[in-house]
Formats: structure tokens, sequence, C-alpha cells
């Protein structure tokens, strides 16, 4: 999830950064030309909407401007994540750096520390930007240690709030997982970490991370990234998430009927604006205006109400942007938990991650004229008819929003803790939906309370991925509308054939 994913993935949080092809992530992102960090736009924009509380809009635009800290995960599989955290002190001590040498940049060389909400010490930091790192002579040997503990899968490179919503999730490792924005793969990395970690140190865990990405030249990237944890409980997927298929059981003679796979977990990490990565991607600065929260707003809900749809009941939904604009956060939440309120609640995460610094979601905000920079619709009514196709209802704060409890979502801002800024909302899904039969303007397609006609060639196309995945080997799972448009030019007996030898 601006620099990224759906146009504008704008990094779908700190993991949506576009590695270099070492794929260690701890490379040069990009040369930056220098940018003035001022936008008066944004500004005016922000203020308005009163996310930042008063007094702190000093501060929040100090940390925006700021480089941001270097921050990596340590993974908890195997044996070796205490002995990682001793090395990582104990190597840079061995560099026998004065306290007061300096970087390029003038940053103070100070060691790496643990992030303090992140749970067993897995979550280090240091203070140095990722770009300073590399190229601080004094550090190179420290670097080449960070590279190849990263190469053999102990560390991942990820910034810090691109951590939380998998933390979120309460993983076990029976769940069925779908991670449905998961390029590069961070995110679908510490859900595949959880998995295995909560399964024993040798077991393998009978749950699944099936990771999807609409894009399929960073499906390769993800792909590439998952195969330093080598886990046999992953398939990847290559889907517009929004469209993302439901995959059926097989009905075994004399058997049960057939049954739609649901997930128990699923992480909407969706296409942003990615105005929250303006500490990284610095040209938004230079780019930001207000119709950007509005340009992926249609396509946030539809995603969200795909993954209500493809969650069990009794599940949780995590959506997550690396946005702060309300248009894309509380606007898209709000609407959701009004089409699905019979079955959807926000659930109250003020009791995890207790030390994590975070501001509670808006119960109103303001919608911007896209053309007269100045100009705010409080509410609907205010829009005149002649523009009222540009902001549609969705947009604007219900008069429910309150028992809708939208104060549960969550928003970090970079002054909180020297990170991004991150919006997360956690969503049980209490009872089972009713897929809704008619498609309206923004109503997501719902065919999955009777099984197609053509999913036997779907479950068919999908088992060698799957079996594949079980042995060990990471694969690609193709469109399953392509693998069935194949399968149909095929005798029936073929096809039957196919599947039964998969």
């Amino acid at each position: 999830g601006g620099g990224g994913r759906g146009g504008g993935r704008g990094g779908g949080g700190g993991g949506g950064d576009k590695r270099q092809k070492t794929g260690t992530g701890w490379g040069d992102r990009k040369e930056w030309p220098d940018v003035v960090k001022e936008n008066a736009a944004l500004e005016f924009y922000y203020k308005a909407q009163n996310i930042i509380p008063e007094g702190e809009w000093d501060a929040f635009l100090f940390a925006c401007r700021a480089t941001l800290p270097t921050t990596f995960r340590i993974s908890p599989v195997g044996t070796f994540a205490g002995e990682v955290k001793d090395q990582l002190k104990t190597r840079f001590k061995e560099l026998q750096l004065d306290e007061h040498t300096l970087d390029e940049n003038d940053e103070r060389l100070l060691p790496p520390q643990p992030i303090d909400w992140y749970p067993d010490n897995l979550a280090w930091y240091m203070s140095i930007s990722k770009k300073a790192l590399k190229r601080t002579p004094a550090l190179e040997k420290f670097h080449k240690y960070l590279v190849a503990e990263t190469e053999t899968g102990n560390l991942t490179r990820q910034e810090a709030v691109s951590m939380i919503p998998p933390l979120f999730m309460d993983i076990e490792p029976h769940h069925k997982i779908l991670d449905m924005c998961a390029a590069p793969g961070s995110k679908t990395s510490q859900c595949l970490e959880y998995l295995h970690m909560k399964a024993g140190s040798n077991g393998v865990p009978e749950g699944i991370v099936m990771a999807n990405d609409a894009d399929l030249d960073r499906c390769g990237m993800l792909i590439h990234q998952m195969k330093r944890i080598n886990s046999p409980s992953l398939v990847v997927l290559h889907h517009e998430a929004q469209k993302i298929p439901m995959l059926w059981s097989r009905a075994e003679e004399g058997g049960p009927p057939r049954k739609p796979l649901r997930y128990d977990r699923v992480l909407a990490d969706v296409p942003c604006s990615g105005d929250g990565t303006m500490r990284k991607n610095i040209d938004i600065w230079k780019k930001w205006n207000c119709s950007m929260g509005m340009g992926l707003h249609r396509t946030q809900i539809q995603i969200l109400c795909r993954a209500v749809e493809l969650c069990e009941a009794g599940g949780i939904v995590v959506y997550s942007t690396c946005s702060m604009n309300p248009m894309e956060n509380e606007a898209v939440v709000a609407y959701v938990l009004q089409k699905f309120r019979h079955c959807l609640e926000i659930e109250d995460v003020s009791q995890q991650l207790v030390a994590l610094k975070r501001c509670p979601g808006l119960l109103t905000w303001k919608v911007q004229d896209k053309k007269q920079d100045k100009l705010l619709f409080e509410n609907a009514a205010a829009v005149p008819d002649n523009l009222k196709a540009m902001y549609p209802l969705s947009m604007f704060p219900p008069a429910d929003a309150a028992e809708l409890h939208l104060e549960r979502c969550v928003r970090i801002l970079p002054h909180h803790q020297d990170t991004g800024a991150f919006f997360i909302t956690k969503i049980r899904k209490f009872a089972d939906h009713n897929p809704p039969k008619v498609a309206g303007e923004e109503v997501v397609k719902g065919k999955d309370d009777a099984p197609p006609a053509e999913a036997p060639l779907a479950a068919a196309a999908a088992a060698p991925a799957v079996a594949a995945a079980a042995a060990g080997d990471v694969k690609m799972v193709e469109k399953v509308e392509e693998k069935g448009a194949e399968a149909k030019a095929e005798p029936a007996a073929a096809a039957a054939a196919e599947g039964a030898a998969a």
C-alpha cells in the first residue's frame, strides 16, 4: 500500500517498498532529488480533520520531515531467535565505535535497541536511516551481518508500523489465513512465522496462508521473499483482491456436500494514497493533493466487502492502510460496517500492544472539494446536486458513527514513536453474512451461497498448487478463470483424470 501498490499501494504500510533484486531490503530505495518538505494543501486538509491533537502539530510536522529509522524483525521460528538478539548487541560493540562518532548525515551511531511495544523483543530499531546504515564506512561490517542474517531468514527488514496488523490477527496454527494484497510479503512472512511458531519448533502447522496480489511481477517478488522461510504452508494467488474467487471442497461419493473454503483470518492491507509514508517516499510532499485519498475509495470498499465475504463466521478481518486520510480509513470501515451490520463489529484493541502509542478513530471528518482547495463539505447534504456523483454518501461520516464504535479504530502518527503513519481496524465477523445477490454501485457481487457450475474445474486448477505447497515448494497459482477456460476445452473425462492425478 503514493509510490507503490494499486497505482498507489503507498506501501500498504511499511511493507510496500519495492526491493532491490537481492531481496534483502537493505539496499538503497531510490535517490530522491532535493524536495522541499512542505505542502500547504496537506497542512490545511489535516488541520481541518482534527486528526493531530491540539498542541502536537509542530511535533507532527517535525517527525514527518525527519528521516525514518531502520527497523527489522527477528524470526521467532526455530532456535536462533535468542542468539540473534545477543549478536545484534555484541556485533555492534565489536566495532568499538565512539558514541560520538557521526555518520554521513551527522546522526549519532547508537547501538540497535528492541522496539518496546513489539512482543518478546523480536523487533529492533536503529536511530539512523537505512541509507546511512549502508553508506557509513564504520558500519560496513555490521551492515554485512544484517544482510547475511536476512538472506538466511533470521531477520526481515520492515518498517515498524507495517508490523502491527498481523499482531492484531490472533493467529493460531490451525488457521486458514488470507492476505489479500500481500506483495512484497513482509506481513505475509509474519503470518507464516506465527503459524509455525505456535505449531512448535519442528511442527508443520495444520493451517495455511493464501497470499494474493494483483500484480504478477510483485507475485514473483513475493515468492522470492518467501523462499527464505521455506514453508510448506504457503500458496500464492494472482487476482484482483476484490475478485478473489471462492474455493470449494471436493464432494466425495457418499460424503458430506461440498463446502466453501472461508478463512479464519483475513488481512486487507489495501492499496492507498500512501501519505503516511512521506518519510521514505519523499515525493509525496510534492505530489499530495486532496483527491489522492478519494481515488481508491471505491476499490477499498470493494476489497473490504470481499474480505468479509471470504471470512468464516467467528473469524477476524484486519483492515489497514499507510494513509492518514479518513476517506481511505474510517469512511471505508463505516460503509462496510453498515452494509454488514448484522454480522460485523469493531473489536476494542486497547489492551493489545499496550505500549503502542495511538490515536482513536474519528467520528466526524470533512470532505474537501477537489477544485476549490478551501471548500469543505461537512456532510452529503452540503454537496451541490451537480457534484453529488463525485462525492458519494460513503465518503461522509455516518450519523451512527458512535454506535459503530469507529473510535476503536487505531491511527498511528509519525511523532508518536518515530515511525511512519498507519491505520488499522480489527473487525470481528460474529455471524454468517448474507451474500448480496444484486450488485449496486459499490457492492461486490456475491455468488458464494451456492457452488458455481465451474467449481470442479476451479478446484482441479487449484489442487496441484496446493499439493506442491504441501510438498514444501512455493508455487504460484494461475488465475482460476484461466485454468477453468483451459480445462473446458478438454474432454470431461480428461479433466476428471487430471483432477484425480493432482
